[in-house]
């Protein structure tokens, strides 16, 4: 009788040890899966914020080579006006436009 108990209760841990062991498998595996997608969108965020990174320091270089055509006094003032009709349309302003309007 004990043992037949004893017996009886083996199977049952072990049945229940299985179906354990394959819940966790399938659990783990769909985890990997939304493991990978968020790493690929993680890599694409990534991707994106670069490319915006080069394009405000590309707009950066662009507005700092205008500003230097526009202050350099030895190229003649109507030669630096496409310049500085450039860097008013990129948004450039301050003190390149202040000494753009004073210098005649």
């Amino acid at each position: 009788m004990m043992e037949n108990l004893g017996i009886m209760c083996g199977v049952i841990l072990g049945l229940f040890g299985s179906v354990f062991s394959v819940v966790q498998f399938f659990s783990q595996r769909q985890q990997a899966v939304r493991d990978r997608e968020q790493a690929a969108k993680d890599r694409e965020q990534a991707a994106e914020q670069a490319a915006k990174e080069a394009a405000r320091q590309e707009l950066r270089d662009r507005l700092n080579f205008l500003m230097q055509v526009i202050i350099d006094k030895d190229i003649p003032r109507e030669s630096r006006r496409p310049f500085f009709d450039e860097y008013i349309a990129k948004g450039g302003n301050g003190t390149v436009i202040k000494f753009w309007l004073e210098d005649k």
